[in-house]
């Protein structure tokens, strides 16, 4: 039974239960074929997958196939998850769709706004300090763990640790960003396209770049699954100098920290938030273009 030799289970062992009494909520009902009773197994489950747990034991979502795999001293229980997915019911080219720009960053892991008639509405900025200090602690755990020639399963399950908290935090960022974008009429969700993902912060160690690059291609990659799940238009827009230009003139401005400065005498934009400018920037160009971009696809 380990990863090459799974088990194998039909989805009438799919049986689970949830209790919030519980210091691991969620439960497994797991048979025992020829011994006529079953045991309840509690679950550790990834805080990514929190939602589609729940609508497994709602009975929203349905089970197919579930493998159970030993990996060194660990069990993994993997579930197939069946479940419908919302189509937009208007087209993102409409005049009267909202594009709601999110940018993610530094100081604020989040930041997203929407905008009526240039005017920004109650924008969300999710503070990014307690993720920076994950990767920041990660960097002097894993250099202390390298420097005494720790096991590389030690390196590896500490790795695995600060991914699992970066997960958590990515889960309720995402959701915050699909919550607010829901509160306007004919929503399209704008995100920069971030295939050529940032390098450019000093982290020093490879992991932590790695790391810092998961996190920021996660939070995006969660954005668009809970956006298509909801039924919300997904657009991606070139980020080239998104930060630094104004979004009210073009003119490329000054960026110190949260502050944005446009350079341009004529421009009425003197200073203004730096994240804020930034979606500007982005729901702009998602409302000049034509086109969506999108796929079609298996959720899992």
């Amino acid at each position: 039974m380990d990863d090459d030799h799974p088990v194998r289970l039909t989805n009438q062992a799919a049986e689970f239960d949830h209790s919030p009494e519980r210091d691991y909520e969620f439960t497994w009902w797991v048979p025992q074929p020829g011994r006529g009773t079953n045991f309840w197994i509690p679950l550790r489950i990834n805080p990514a997958q929190e939602e589609l747990w729940h609508d497994l034991v709602d009975g929203k979502a349905s089970a197919g196939q579930l493998r159970l795999q030993r990996h060194r001293t660990s069990w993994t229980l993997h579930v197939t998850v069946e479940f419908s997915v919302e189509e937009p019911n208007y087209e993102p080219t409409d005049d009267d769709v909202t594009p709601v720009g999110f940018e993610i960053g530094e100081a604020h892991l989040l930041a997203g706004c929407a905008f009526e008639q240039g005017t920004p509405i109650d924008p969300l900025l999710i503070n990014g300090g307690r993720a920076r200090h994950l990767r920041k602690e990660m960097h002097t755990t894993l250099k202390r763990l390298q420097e005494r020639d720790a096991a590389e399963w030690r390196i590896d399950e500490r790795f695995d640790h600060y991914q699992n908290v970066l997960t958590d935090i990515i889960e309720k960022a995402s959701r915050q960003a699909i919550e607010y974008a829901c509160r306007f009429e004919k929503p399209v969700v704008v995100l920069e396209d971030l295939s050529d993902i940032r390098e450019d912060l000093d982290y020093g160690e490879w992991m932590n770049r790695r790391l810092h690059a998961w996190a920021f291609a996660r939070l995006q990659e969660r954005i668009e699954d809970k956006a298509r799940e909801a039924g919300i238009p997904v657009e991606y827009i070139r980020p080239e100098y998104t930060s630094q230009t104004c979004h009210e003139c073009g003119h490329i401005g000054y960026r110190d920290g949260d502050e944005f400065r446009c350079q341009n005498d004529e421009c009425w934009v003197s200073e203004y938030h730096a994240d804020i400018n930034a979606v500007a920037r982005l729901r702009l160009a998602g409302s000049q273009k034509s086109s969506i971009s999108g796929h079609g696809g298996q959720h899992r």
